[in-house]
């Protein structure tokens, strides 16, 4: 089993047919999506089509909960509450009301086994909540908010701050895919994990992809999106680096 995990694609359509086009060159055979398909890229639409034709597990990140009900105060930095209210605007009206029924019915959790002794719990930011951010940078106690919420895996993935990494500690495994669209870690290339437990051992590979960023770029301007957006969002395919 080839299992990848992909998360936060942002409506970066450019970048995740990259992603796409790597998981047939490594081999997937399973994918599971953490969650934020569609808002904060020119592509909303075509993402969410993309994705759902995976036949993939997908569950739900912040930014579907927001396309689909808005984004409410206190829950961005007051400074870009106006521009990512826009920006969710125009992303929502981009979709069919069967689109945003399905982001809205999506589960925020999922367990999925990777061989008969070890299992993978996942979810988009914490198994309590789509919002709570946990760093790469948290001490080992702040990671036990997975290992609580199921205690029979042994290897946990979220998604949420578009920086991969992993940590290992007390026999449990604790990774983060990185982004696909929107990258914060320097590296403008998609970032995603695949998972192999053909042999004895589940090996974790880290896969950062190139893909077209000035076709992206281009994309965003052949739409109406939000000016003061659309530079920043610019910014990151550019700069790989965080608003």
């Amino acid at each position: 089993m080839k299992l990848a995990l992909i998360s936060d694609i942002h409506g970066n359509a450019e970048a995740l047919k990259s992603v796409l086009n790597d998981l047939s060159i490594v081999g997937a055979t399973h994918v599971a999506v953490l969650g934020d398909l569609s808002f904060r890229g020119p592509q909303p639409k075509e993402c969410l089509d993309l994705i759902r034709e995976l036949q993939a597990k997908v569950i739900k990140g912040n930014a579907d909960e927001w396309i689909v009900r808005g984004i409410k105060k206190g829950e961005v930095p007051e400074p870009a509450f106006e521009m990512m209210r826009q920006e969710q605007a125009w992303a929502k009206e981009q979709l069919t009301e069967e689109d945003l029924n399905y982001l809205s019915t999506l589960p925020e959790t999922l367990e999925l086994p990777l061989s008969n002794k070890e299992q993978l719990y996942a979810c988009h930011a914490t198994p309590s909540s789509l919002f709570d951010v946990i760093s790469n940078e948290a001490d080992n106690d702040s990671f036990s908010v997975y290992t609580k919420a199921n205690n029979r895996a042994t290897y946990y993935a979220y998604g949420h701050i578009h920086l991969p990494f992993l940590r290992a500690f007390s026999e449990k495994k604790i990774m983060n895919t990185g982004s696909v669209g929107l990258p914060f870690d320097g590296d403008v290339r998609a970032s995603y994990i695949v998972l192999d437990s053909t042999h004895n051992d589940i090996n974790i590979q880290f896969r950062r992809v190139s893909y077209d960023v000035e076709k992206a770029c281009h994309a965003l301007d052949e739409t109406n999106y939000p000016e003061t957006a659309k530079k920043v969002v610019k910014k990151i395919y550019t700069t790989g680096s965080k608003p």
